[in-house]
Order: C-alpha cells, then structure tokens, then sequence
C-alpha cells in the first residue's frame, strides 16, 4: 500500500515519532534491554504501529488519518500496554501452560492479533495476513484433518497465550532481530543516502564503464549492488538505482522491461554479495550459530558466479538488440572520491575489521554508521543538525515495514513450532521425496518462495529455515549448504511474480507492464534461482571443505555450467540463437549441476558442441556475406 503525504502537525507527530523509536532502538543496541526483552519489545512494536496506522492508509482513498485509523491506534496502546505495565507479573509469577490464561488477557490477545494483522495488511499486503489467519484456523482445527496434518487440538485460550503472553510470537525471535540487528543496518544505508555518498556510487559506476556497449546496465548493477549491501532492502534499492539508470538503459536502447528487471534483479541480488550481502545474512550467522564472516566466506563463489552470469547476459542483451551508448561527463576517480565516495571506503572498512574482531554485528553496524556520519562531517555541507535529524527520522520510518513483518513471522513460527506443523512439513518433503534429493530441493524451494511473496528476506527466510532445514540435512545435505538453500530463496520474493515488488518496483519507473516485467526479472536473474542447486551438490563452492584441488575443479565445471546457462538466457553468442540452439545450451548447463560424472560429461559435450555450432554459424554466414 502506498504511504500518505503527510503534512502539517499530522506529519511533525510522525517524525517525532519515528526520531524517537530510532532512539529507542539504538539504545537498545548500545546498553541492552535492561528494562527486559518482553517489554522494550513491546514498547517498540507500540511505536511502530502507531507510525503504522499514521504513514499507511487502510485504502487508497484514505489520504487523510481517519476514524480507523486512530481507533486501531487506540487498540494497539491497549495491547502493547498490559505487556508493558504488567510485565513483572508475566515474568516472574506466571507460569506458560499452567497459569489459565484470563478474560481480559484473552481479549487483549484477541485485539493485538487484529492489529498485526490489519497492519501487515496494510504495509506488506494481503498474503501475509492470510497466511496468519489460515495457521491460526489450523491451530483451531486441524485435528479434523487427516494423517499426517492431524495434531491432537488447541485451544483459542492455548493460541493467544503462546503469540501474546510469551517471547514464542510476536514478541518472538524476529522482533529480537529487527531491534538487535536489523535496526543499525537500515541506519547505515539512511547515513549513506543522506550525506550524498549514494550518488558516488553511480559516479563510480559510470566511470568504471565508460562509453562501453552496455555502459548503462553495467553501471546500473554496479552501482546498485553498493546500495543494495548498505540498505539490504530490495524494493527500495530498486528506487533508489532505478529512478536515475532506468531512463538511461531505455535512451541506450534497452526495452522498457528489460530495463526495469535489470534494475529490480540488482537490488535483489545485491543481497548475495559479500562482503556485507543483506541483513538476512546476519541473521543466517545466527541461526546457524557461526560468525557472519563465515557467511561471507560461504557466499563468495556462489554470488561470484551470478554475478558472471548477470553481466554476461546484460552485454549479450545489448549486443543482440544493437544497445548504443550514453553520453556522459567522465567524473574523475579523484573527484568521486572527494565528493563522497570516501565515507563509503572507510565505513564499510570500519565494519568489516569489527565484524573480523568479533563485535557483534549490530553494534559494529551502528559504529559504521556513527563513524560514517563522522567522516561526512569533512563536506560543509553535512555539518548541520538537520541531516541528524533526517537519518534518525529517515531510520524510523524504514524500520516499520520490516518490524510489522517481523511481527507477523514472529506469529506464523509459533503457530508452526507450536503445533508441530514444520515437523509434519518435513516429513512431507521426505516423503515425496523419496529419497530423491533433486525432488526434495525443488519442493522445499517451491514452499520457500510461496513463503517469501508474503514476507520479506529475513523473515521468510526464519520461517523457511525452521521448516526445511531439518528436512534437508536428513537427505544428507550439510547444515551450512541447507541453511545458505533456504537464504537464497527466501530473498528471491522480490523478483518471483506474483508478488514481486522489486520487479514491481522496476515496471512502474519503466512505464513498463507488471507481468512482462516480472517474467523478464526471472529470466535475467534465473542464475540465482539454479546457484543454490549448485552448492547444495558441490558443497566445496560453499567453501566448506578446503582441499583448494577441489574448491577449484568445482568452481570451473560451476563456471562452464553458468556459462552455458547465460548462453541460453541471453539468447546470443556471436549472433542470434535460434530456439534449438538455446534450448541445447539450457539443458547443457542443467545437466552440468548434479554431481554425476556421466550428467557432467553430457552436459560438457552438449554445451561445447552447441557453441561450437554456433562459432561456425556466424563465421559462415560473414563469409556468405563478403562474398
């Protein structure tokens, strides 16, 4: 849903508002929940829906705060306040499972549960909510169904308590990300939009590629997958690498969608590139209780080799439509870097030494962003409190989109853990399964991204992870390479129609149609839907296992793989593929993934001799042409 334009007093309250859960929140990070977690988060969550029903309308056609708005305000006060102010007792007196849960909890319960999902209605869409609604039906009933969905039954009183009353939903561990984790992550990306260092970015790009066929996408990934690891927030990277490349890729002679999907598949995929990928990716360390920098370590080869791809297929599509080129007044490096490039290098230096000294992430995060604010303080025109007073405002209002996610997801994984329907999920894979890996892979990726269009990155990913990992590593599949499996499509929401706002995103600043983008978005970025198949098979591209002969040989045969695939996507090689031609080379790269010998050598020859058809193609038809 669209945010209102807000003005006035209506608007100052926001503001004020959101300079005070950014405050809220850093504190947290800074000095810990020393008033105990149940209660800052509720207290967090309470100025989040507020903003909530202020910035989102319950319609279109409400532009302006209305009676609706203010009364699910009202409610929200009502039920993040009994956590608040009866917190000693929910602590220290009652007991979950024992103590009968009270009228008057019930009802509070009841009207928080109405206001997250009216909430996540408004701001992530309808899906979510009725994903809520239709776990929450299951709780009620699902004993009537059959094996194996059955489960002996629960009570309303039983659901309220363990959403509501406990650190199980939406007070769960989610919320615990947002608020130690996520929060500081938004605000790095804020410091770097609002002290113009973003603008650099496309500078840097631009400069990088020059007059170079291709120049405007190139730079558009380029420049994007800075943004993108700073904000981790595909749909606004799109935005904000869109609004000024977009225009640019179509003057050139890029097609409207093609140019929209290269910018929605950059802010995507920026979420897989070291050496900061996205927030989820912290969350990932985790979950699988390692350091982020083995993440980062895990994530090199895999996004390396989409990155491979990407580039080749964009230079291919601007070879294989005749895309000319842009114009542009060459900035010098050393410009770029005085104009604010600088603050980019030594913050995000700062943060990977932290990380590598093993300060947890978010406060390495926030002393990245205090150092980043520092370092801009050198421009004059930086030296103002109003660019404060914009970062900590800008960071509030950010977070509501993630924290109302974080919320519901909080809700969805008690209902699945509770209920022991994500065991019940992994006994299904294992059982249409049957034992085949392959099968399970793509089912386990298919509920994933379901999963995903009706949340963002890090929650989709929690709720994956919970669910599939364990049916994963019972197929014999490392932790690491099950947990990096589901991280990859959980991200992969963004691109995925129906539900692709990334791509979305891309079609509107385009003038694009939706669907024609959206299809072109997964083409373009259909390597980040095939990398996971790769190191689920080769674990060593994970760079789990460091016998460097290994590592190696896999890498190649992955390269020549995603070179074939490229090939097929593209549609071009010295000249136009004709349909055989790309469906050859598709199948050659496809081929390639399994880590059978005789699949391997199929797909080596399939490829190569295709390529090689088409090397001879073109040389006989410029020949036929001379003469």
């Amino acid at each position: 849903m669209p945010e209102r334009r807000l003005e006035g007093k209506i608007k100052l309250l926001t503001e004020v508002l959101a300079l005070i859960t950014t405050i809220f929140a850093l504190h947290l990070i800074l000095i810990g929940p020393l008033l105990g977690f149940l209660r800052v988060s509720a207290i967090f969550m309470l100025l989040i829906l507020i903003m909530a029903f202020i910035i989102y309308p319950g319609r279109l056609t409400w532009q302006k705060v209305n009676f609706f708005d203010i009364l699910f305000m009202i409610l929200a006060v009502i039920g993040m306040g009994y956590i608040i102010f009866n917190y000693d007792y929910l602590v220290a007196v009652r007991i979950e499972d024992l103590t009968p849960v009270t009228t008057a909890e019930l009802l509070l319960g009841v009207i928080s549960l109405i206001v997250i999902l009216e909430a996540s209605r408004r701001i992530i869409g309808l899906p979510m909510s009725i994903i809520l609604i239709i776990l929450i039906l299951y709780a009620l009933f699902g004993k009537n169904l059959p094996p194996p969905l059955t489960h002996p039954g629960f009570s309303f009183e039983w659901i309220i308590e363990k959403i509501y009353l406990t650190t199980k939903g939406i007070f769960g561990l989610p919320i615990s990300v947002v608020v130690s984790l996520a929060y500081t992550f938004v605000l790095y990306g804020v410091v770097l939009e609002q002290t113009g260092v973003i603008k650099t970015f496309l500078d840097f790009a631009y400069r990088l590629f020059g007059r170079s066929r291709g120049a405007s996408a190139k730079s558009c990934i380029t420049a994007g997958t800075l943004v993108g690891m700073a904000s981790g927030l595909p749909m606004s990277t799109t935005y904000v690498i869109g609004i000024p490349t977009i225009p640019e890729m179509i003057k050139s002679g890029y097609k409207s969608h093609i140019a929209g999907a290269i910018a929605a598949v950059t802010g995507t995929a920026a979420q897989i590139m070291p050496p900061i990928l996205g927030v989820a990716a912290f969350v990932v360390a985790q979950m699988m209780n390692v350091h982020y920098i083995e993440v980062a370590k895990m994530s090199l080869i895999p996004a390396l080799l989409f990155y491979f791809s990407f580039f080749l297929i964009v230079h291919f599509e601007s070879l294989k439509h005749n895309v000319g080129r842009v114009e542009h007044t060459a900035v010098p490096f050393k410009k770029i870097f005085k104009d604010g490039f600088y603050v980019f290098v030594i913050s995000i230096g700062l943060l990977i030494y932290l990380l590598v000294q093993f300060y947890p992430a978010g406060l390495a995060a926030f002393y990245s962003s205090l150092g980043a604010i520092l370092i801009a303080l050198v421009k004059k025109e930086n030296r103002n409190l109003r660019v404060i007073y914009r970062i900590l405002v800008r960071t509030g209002m950010l977070s509501i989109y993630i924290a109302v996610a974080c919320a519901a997801a909080g809700v969805i994984i008690a209902l699945l853990v509770e209920t022991g329907l994500n065991i019940k999920f992994t006994s299904l894979v294992m059982a249409l399964g049957h034992e085949n890996l392959g099968l399970a892979l793509i089912l386990s990726a298919i509920a994933v991204l379901i999963l995903g269009m009706g949340m963002p990155s890090i929650p989709a990913y929690i709720t994956g992870a919970s669910i599939f990992v364990p049916a994963l590593v019972k197929f014999g599949i490392p932790a690491a390479a099950a947990h990096m499996f589901c991280f990859y499509y959980a991200i992969l929401y963004s691109i995925t129609p129906p539900v692709a706002f990334a791509t979305y995103a891309g079609a509107q600043i385009a003038k694009a149609d939706m669907m024609k983008t959206g299809f072109a978005g997964v083409r373009l970025g259909f390597l980040t839907y095939v990398v996971p198949f790769l190191f689920v098979f080769n674990p060593a591209l994970l760079l789990i296992a460091m016998d460097p002969f290994d590592v190696l040989a896999k890498t190649l045969l992955a390269v020549i793989a995603v070179f074939f695939l490229s090939l097929g996507l593209a549609g071009y090689l010295f000249n136009s593929l004709n349909g055989l031609q790309r469906a050859l080379l598709l199948v050659a790269g496809m081929l390639m993934i399994p880590p059978s010998t005789l699949t391997m050598l199929t797909g080596l020859i399939v490829g190569s001799l295709t390529t090689l058809t088409a090397f001879y193609s073109q040389k006989r038809n410029a020949l036929a042409i001379s003469k």
